[in-house]
């Protein structure tokens, strides 16, 4: 779990691997402060008119569409180069972004499988 660090109005202006002070504290990775910090930070607004089922639907969804779209890459059926310059750059910043989550969630073993 990312460990936050908070300014004096409380809001979590950052996230560590490990802690940074005498005082750490950690939240889960999806938690709702560490998606508005992530959504601040990466230029990306992940909220919604309409309330958290909504934007909870658009975000898992969002990944079965990356995954698609990586699924058809592995296949051959498409390449990055195939899709507009946008898109390509904004399925590199996903995915820079979940590998960077994955290593502020680290991963565990429990002595039978990855627990993420």
């Amino acid at each position: 779990m990312p460990f936050v660090i908070r300014d004096v109005a409380g809001q979590v202006v950052a996230l560590a691997e490990i802690p940074l002070d005498d005082q750490p504290e950690e939240l889960a990775p999806d938690h709702p402060e560490v998606l508005a910090f992530i959504g601040r930070t990466a230029d990306v607004e992940i909220t919604e008119e309409g309330g958290e089922p909504f934007v909870a639907s658009d975000m898992a969804f969002i990944r079965v569409v990356e995954d698609l779209i990586e699924a058809l890459m592995r296949k051959n059926v498409i390449s990055l180069s195939d899709l507009p310059g946008p898109a390509q750059d904004k399925l590199m910043e996903r995915r820079a972004l979940r590998g960077w989550l994955a290593g502020v969630a680290g991963i565990v073993d429990d002595g039978e499988g990855k627990i993420i």
